[in-house]
């Protein structure tokens, strides 16, 4: 499979795509106005402290609190068990919906009480950035990532990351974990760290000592609520956390971020020194690999298929809802068949979306429905086999009897739609606004509640041009009856400035 990163730099935003085999599967976003907040590490105070679900508020200097779970709280006892999942994991993940793990651990923390008190100063890192209307979760496990490492300052314990599957190599990477132990605190051995030497990694950790050091000297000075340690910009952070063998060519539009890449890529990662392309052209580097026209088709609720057929996608606060549609497509003999290979096909798109689109949490798939439990079983088989391409972890459960695919993602940060949309002011988040003779009629009942309820010799009617223009043509009998009804004159005026679903009615 052949992989390239291109970075587009901007001094206003950073944007980051991942193509595979030509085909652009992942954006990644940072504004420099609203840069990322995950990894980065604050001076906090304790809010209020929730007993009744393990939890605190902590203020870190921002308009939304911080959470904190008691699981995500470091103690001198700190079960290995309890590390969390982002953690534990060494790799830039992160935690999505609770998991059962994480549930377990939050329910076997001591009492939050007992932990910590209203008021309290911590040292908290972001664990999760804020999504939608929650604000950024927090720990005070700190962790802080190297390119090989990730060091624990208070927690003693010696880990790999689970993606690290081969036996042996497990077993010879903890044993040079364990030889590099250091006196205070643990480390966790990252994916990336595959086939590297004790000497490459001794190095890493010295220069996350270091980091540590200068954060805790910083943090005795800082004031409550400020920042005492910034996680990397984007473009260095990717390429830290997701440039590995894979990935053949990294192309940079601007010459500033390709020599910062270069720079810290001969410090901390040579092997990648040689991946990098300054990329000069006049054309915009996204439009030559079609991410921008991926983009916009990310953004847009129907994608179609290009048998015919088409899927619908729907972002809600709970979960995401995916509904399979053959369409047009007619290229089989019976229904079962068209509705198989709709679905086949469906399979890949939806992966595809999922990871552009970056949807997390609960998704449902309605794909169309089939008889033979086969046909059932191979798009179960076909849809496990394209999630292997995703880094995001998930876990689908089977066809249910309403033929229903339930599955969940792991958030690892906010969605595109999320990002580069606002909410309509016109339907409000609902997908739909009112119909011009649903506003003109409701217009007609404040009529006659106005003109009821005052004394007036006659009133007007102050709306949208399209809403006048239906009460003087299709609607013209309905204003006379009215004009009869209450025995008032009713006047009408347009205003351009109005939202089609806002009028006036003033008394005369």
């Amino acid at each position: 499979m052949s992989i390239e990163l291109l970075v587009n730099v901007a001094p206003f935003e950073t944007r980051i795509a991942r193509i595979e085999n030509n085909l652009a599967e992942e954006v990644y976003i940072e504004r420099e106005s609203d840069r990322g907040l995950k990894g980065n590490i604050y001076k906090g105070r304790v809010q209020r402290v929730l007993p009744g679900i393990q939890a605190a508020f902590v203020d870190i200097g921002m308009e939304k609190a911080g959470f904190l779970y008691a699981g995500d709280i470091a103690t001198a006892k700190q079960d290995v068990d309890a590390i969390p999942d982002e953690i534990e994991s060494g790799d830039d993940s992160e935690s999505s919906n609770e998991t059962p793990e994480s549930n377990y651990s939050r329910r076997n923390a001591p009492p939050i009480d007992s932990l910590i008190k209203d008021g309290q100063e911590l040292m908290v890192q972001v664990s999760r950035e804020p999504i939608a209307s929650k604000g950024p979760r927090l720990t005070t496990q700190i962790g802080l990532a190297g390119r090989y490492l990730v060091y624990l300052p208070h927690l003693d314990h010696i880990g790999i990351a689970r993606r690290l599957e081969d036996p042996k190599e497990r077993d010879r990477l903890l044993a040079i974990g364990k030889s590099l132990s250091p006196k205070q605190g643990g480390l966790i051995i990252r994916t990336v760290a595959e086939g590297r030497g004790e000497t490459e990694m001794r190095q890493d950790l010295e220069f996350l000592l270091r980091l540590w050091a200068d954060i805790e000297k910083r943090s005795k000075s800082s004031n409550l609520g400020s920042i005492i340690h910034k996680e990397l910009n984007l473009y260095l952070r990717v390429m830290r956390d997701y440039v590995d063998s894979d990935v053949e060519k990294i192309h940079i539009d601007s010459k500033e971020a390709y020599e910062s890449m270069k720079k810290f890529a001969r410090r901390f990662m040579p092997e990648v020194a040689k991946k990098l392309y300054y990329y000069p052209g006049q054309r915009p580097i996204f439009d030559v690999y079609g991410v921008e026209e991926a983009i916009e088709r990310a953004l847009k609720r129907r994608v179609p298929l290009k048998s015919g057929g088409h899927i619908i996608i729907d972002q809600t606060e709970a979960l995401i809802a995916i509904d399979v549609n053959s369409g047009s497509f007619v290229g089989s003999r019976n229904m079962e068949e068209t509705g198989f290979k709709t679905n086949l096909e469906a399979v890949h798109e939806i992966v595809h979306q999922l990871r552009l689109r970056n949807l997390g949490g609960i998704i449902v798939v309605d794909f169309i429905d089939m008889e033979e439990d086969e046909n059932k079983q191979r798009l179960m088989e076909v849809l496990n086999e394209a999630l292997k391409r995703d880094v995001a972890k998930t876990h689908v459960v089977q066809l249910s009897e309403l033929g229903l695919v339930e599955m969940t993602r792991k958030r690892t940060r906010e969605s595109l739609g999320r990002i580069l949309l606002n909410e309509c002011h016109g339907c409000h988040g609902v997908g739909s606004v009112k119909s011009p003779t649903t506003i003109c009629y409701q217009l007609f009942r404040e009529v006659v509640a106005e003109g009821r309820a005052y004394p007036c010799e006659k009133l007007m009617v102050i709306a949208h041009p399209k809403i006048i223009d239906l009460m003087l043509g299709e609607e013209n009998k309905g204003v006379e009856q009215l004009e009869k009804f209450l025995g008032k004159e009713i006047t009408l005026e347009s205003n351009e400035q109005f939202e089609p679903d806002h009028y006036e009615v003033i008394l005369q």
